[in-house]
């Protein structure tokens, strides 16, 4: 039996080795999009894949330290390794809340962010614009919610301008008076999807993904969490 718990263990900790290994790389699949992401977002928006990818390599140590525990069946190392996943587990329960409760506050913050970067766009600063340009025309997007943002920003007020980036064909000058036309020649000009909502489309499988992984590793580490104990006090008794 305590083979069989040993070896349960060992099998438990491989797999969170192997979620870790997943969390590792849908975060990286995130933060190598900061090329088209980075000139629509503030500065430290994307800090959550990077604190992700760090949490999915301290699980692949855990899960690394936890078959090394198993092995050697130190009621000590058990305990503490136990201990290590149970806080783990609580921070991971803590964070799930956090978003689910502060969703529509982090959406809000995001979108005043990318609003506070488009109000620059045309000011000057052409690799500004270029990135701006780049990164609406690769996402095929124009504005945060819609293309009317637009009309609210300093390019676009009282000018009926749009980012050229905003095009379906770009080229120098593309945007200009563009929100004076009818909608439906807007519509064969340019993009009208939200850059915000672009980006969730772009991201939303890799956030599901991300969701399931984070499910199946709560899961693991409770079957891990009562493995190691039982076989701890085991080690105890025999000791």
């Amino acid at each position: 039996m305590g083979c069989c718990n040993k070896f349960s263990l060992f099998v438990i900790n491989f797999l969170v080795f192997g979620i870790g290994v997943a969390v590792v790389v849908l975060a990286s699949l995130v933060i190598s999009k900061d090329n088209v992401y980075g000139a629509l977002l503030q500065q430290g928006v994307l800090s959550l894949p990077i604190i992700i990818l760090i949490a999915g390599l301290l699980i692949l140590l855990i899960g690394f330290l936890g078959c090394c525990g198993a092995l050697k069946e130190n009621s000590c190392m058990l305990k503490t390794y136990a201990a290590i996943v149970l806080i783990l587990l609580i921070a991971e329960v803590v964070l799930g809340i956090l978003i689910l409760v502060y969703t529509n506050q982090a959406e809000n913050i995001i979108k005043d962010g990318m609003g506070d970067i488009f109000e620059q766009y045309g000011n000057g600063d052409k690799a500004l614009k270029e990135s701006l340009d780049h990164a609406q025309y690769d996402l095929k997007c124009c504005g945060v919610n819609n293309y009317t943002d637009w009309s609210e920003y300093n390019y676009g007020k009282g000018t009926g301008n749009v980012a050229d980036g905003c095009c379906k064909i770009m080229a120098d000058g593309c945007g200009q008076g563009v929100l004076y036309k009818s909608p439906s020649e807007i519509d064969q000009l340019i993009h009208t999807q939200g850059c915000y909502d672009a980006i969730k489309e772009d991201i939303q499988g890799v956030t599901i993904g991300l969701g399931v992984v984070c499910i199946a590793l709560a899961l693991v580490q409770l079957l891990s969490i009562s493995c190691a104990c039982g076989i701890a006090n085991k080690s105890s008794h025999y000791a």
